[in-house]
């Protein structure tokens, strides 16, 4: 994708109100982050549907806590079928109260953002909870078909 691009950066529905806190923050892209009820998607989607219904109605960015999205193969196709491009907060995100998630996202976006808009459409990566850190240690990329990984 190129900057300037249509890409949206989706928030899945365990994010609570972290798509309000980007756009309110005027983080990088922040008029083009939604949920996935603003794009249409009801919550409780099952996943394969999901995937599918975010590749038809346009570029995607998901932001998900669900990191184990793509564990079954039907998952797996749908997502490389929809092309849309994943980051998978780790496990460790899960333990973390809602602010300090927050706190943690707003200083990652600018590289969440970049990396998106740098590669091509499809990519998955799994982002660390470790904040500070390297883009090396931060986004570890998921696939090895897409070689969208900026460093």
């Amino acid at each position: 994708m190129a900057p300037g691009s249509s890409l949206t950066f989706v928030l899945d529905e365990n994010m609570g109100n972290l798509p309000d806190m980007l756009r309110s923050s005027r983080a990088d892209a922040h008029d083009r982050v939604r949920t996935l009820t603003e794009i249409g998607i009801p919550a409780g989607t099952l996943d394969p549907s999901l995937l599918q219904k975010l590749g038809e109605c346009g570029p995607h960015a998901l932001i998900s806590r669900d990191s184990r999205i793509l564990h079954p193969l039907i998952q797996r196709g749908a997502w490389r079928d929809a092309k849309v491009t994943l980051f998978l907060l780790d496990g460790k995100w899960g333990s973390l109260r809602l602010g300090e998630i927050a706190r943690r996202l707003l200083f990652l976006w600018p590289d969440i953002v970049k990396q998106a808009e740098g590669a091509p459409l499809g990519p998955a990566w799994r982002v660390s909870s470790r904040v500070p850190s390297t883009l090396s240690t931060t986004f570890r990329l998921v696939t090895g078909e897409h070689s969208g990984f900026r460093q």
